[in-house]
């Protein structure tokens, strides 16, 4: 018998992907700051891993056919697997 079931995550706490984007990557010591000291916001990080595995499938000579669903998948799949409930930080 499967004990493991993948569920939706309440709605009651989510937030849209589009305000989750725009919310700071909050980790336990604090908010995520880049080199020059700007908050890394998650759509931020998402660009940053785009980017990285556009890099991979180019070296090994990987074609995309359609960049904006492939950006969009990425974009569901690691928003899907986030905590993306909303969190305090204030702008």
């Amino acid at each position: 018998m499967w004990t493991n079931f993948i569920r939706q995550k309440s709605r009651s706490y989510q937030s849209t992907m589009s305000e989750w984007l725009e919310m700071p990557i909050d980790e336990e010591g604090g908010l995520v700051r880049d080199e020059d000291g700007h908050i890394v916001k998650h759509a931020d990080y998402v660009e940053f891993f785009i980017t990285y595995i556009e890099s991979i499938l180019q070296k090994n000579n990987y074609k995309i056919k359609d960049k904006n669903a492939f950006k969009k998948d990425i974009y569901k799949f690691i928003y899907t697997l986030s905590d993306n409930s909303k969190n305090e930080y204030k702008r």
